[in-house]
């Protein structure tokens, strides 16, 4: 847990203990059962907070693969894991930020096309963010099995995350290229045919090293 939820925990008892003893002491004039009762009450709405606190938004919760349809569901889960004590934080901001990019570009895909659904370059957008979303999954997974026992490791889980957003950057790259094209001829498939086909270069050679490895590995089973 962050040093910064521990800070918000410790104030919720604190502020929990002195609502609990200024309430038991202005109602003095009551009966003794409803002023602990009262005591009572105070006490479980805090550890209520406190719970609410440690798992509601626990990265644990959010970064279940379950959960993780959207781009927005996968920028919750980096905000949760800004809040652990993990060291590849940077690393996190930035494929939030790498996030947030690709959904402002695909705003200004769809505003430039008017939202055309027969489109082409809104079949490549998707694609493009299927692969984010992909890279997203791998850089949570690394993330999560990091061991803060075995700081050794940290070097080569650094350089994976570093690969993973160097793809990413790379993909976005393309793709706001493929947007700059499409803004000056409109949709015209056959005109902005060289930067699609650079982009699906793209998406492609990042694609088949990992498509390898997974077959070498089912090839092994």
């Amino acid at each position: 847990m962050k040093f910064s939820r521990k800070l918000i925990m410790i104030g919720i008892a604190a502020a929990a203990a002195a609502a609990a003893i200024i309430l038991f002491n202005i109602s003095s004039g009551l009966n003794i059962v409803f002023r602990y009762a009262l005591i009572v009450g105070i006490v479980f709405l805090a550890l209520v907070l406190e719970y609410g606190v440690m798992h509601s938004g626990s990265a644990a919760v959010v970064s279940d693969a379950k959960r993780l349809k959207t781009v927005d569901d996968y920028i919750k889960a980096f905000e949760a894991w800004e809040y652990e004590d993990t060291p590849f934080v940077d690393q996190i901001k930035v494929a939030e930020k790498q996030l947030g990019s690709l959904k402002r570009k695909q705003a200004a895909l769809r505003s430039i096309l008017d939202d055309s659904k027969d489109s082409p370059f809104l079949t490549t957008a998707a694609d493009v963010e299927q692969y984010i979303l992909a890279n997203s999954k791998r850089i949570l997974n690394r993330v999560m099995i990091f061991d803060q026992g075995e700081p050794y490791k940290y070097n080569t889980h650094a350089q994976y995350l570093q690969g993973v957003l160097n793809e990413n950057a790379k993909v976005l790259s393309d793709f706001e290229n493929l947007i700059l094209e499409v803004s000056q001829i409109g949709d015209d498939a056959n005109a902005a045919t060289p930067c699609l086909n650079e982009l699906t270069a793209a998406l492609r050679s990042v694609r088949e090293p990992e498509e390898q490895w997974n077959q070498l590995m089912s090839g092994e089973q």
